[in-house]
């Protein structure tokens, strides 16, 4: 695998020396510029096409999270933040990884890491079928070499990371599989399957507990989409719910 460059952004001095001395540690990555700014992005993705953005999410101007969703061809995004408040529209903005400040070094190794592993599922899945609905029961994903099965009754929710899915299985077990969730949720059955966010499709049976701003999948607990909150509470409870007075 060829060298995976970056280009980073972050206001503090601090934090750009410390990520590039981090991932300097890895030989296969390379800095291609550092930036004050997201504006400085702007100009520096006019030179380079990079396979990752690390963007603070709190610079001045305009955040990270704001810059991103201007972006008509996005990389892989790592962001960087002190306040963990952001995270989940960090994953809206379809982020591969949320770093927390102060920065552990084997930490933002193991998100560069995943970007890695996202390039070369891509590169294996490329002209290969990767998803085939199969029974009213199961489907199946392409993982390297071979289509495995995965019941429905075997998946727990479903996670968006750009153009991939990562599918968290009830025994803890995850599979990546290159097809944006969207097109999952158009393949899947209504019946069992609910969007609740642009980065959650949830399996309804495994749903103990749920309200306006979040859904229980027993110890799991996942944000609601603002805009998802009333679609979801009829698409699972619908007339069901025990009312205290007819």
């Amino acid at each position: 695998m060829s060298a995976l460059t970056y280009i980073l952004a972050d206001d503090e001095q601090i934090y750009r020396t410390c990520v590039q001395q981090y991932l300097s540690l890895d030989q296969e990555v390379e800095c291609l510029q550092a930036c004050e700014d997201a504006f400085q992005v702007a100009e520096a993705l006019q030179k380079h096409e990079p396979d990752v953005l690390i963007l603070d999410v709190e610079m001045p101007g305009l955040n990270g999270i704001q810059f991103v969703k201007t972006l008509k061809k996005q990389p892989h995004i790592i962001f960087i933040t002190s306040h963990s408040k952001y995270a989940m529209d960090a994953f809206d903005a379809d982020a591969v990884d949320f770093v927390k400040k102060p920065i552990p070094p084997e930490r933002l190794l193991r998100a560069m890491n995943k970007v890695k592993e996202l390039i070369r599922i891509r590169k294996a899945a490329e002209g290969e079928e990767v998803f085939r609905k199969n029974d009213q029961d199961s489907f199946f994903v392409r993982q390297d070499y071979s289509l495995i099965r995965i019941n429905y009754e075997d998946v727990l929710y479903m996670e968006s990371l750009n153009d991939f899915t990562k599918i968290h299985l009830v025994h803890g077990e995850e599979k990546l599989v290159l097809v944006s969730l969207k097109n999952m949720e158009i393949q899947l059955p209504e019946q069992r399957f609910v969007r609740i966010s642009r980065t959650y499709l949830v399996n309804k049976q495994h749903i103990t507990a749920l309200n306006k701003n979040e859904i229980h999948l027993n110890k799991v607990v996942l944000a609601v989409g603002v805009t998802y909150a009333d679609k979801i509470q009829e698409s699972i409870i619908g007339s069901k719910e025990i009312k205290r007075h007819l």
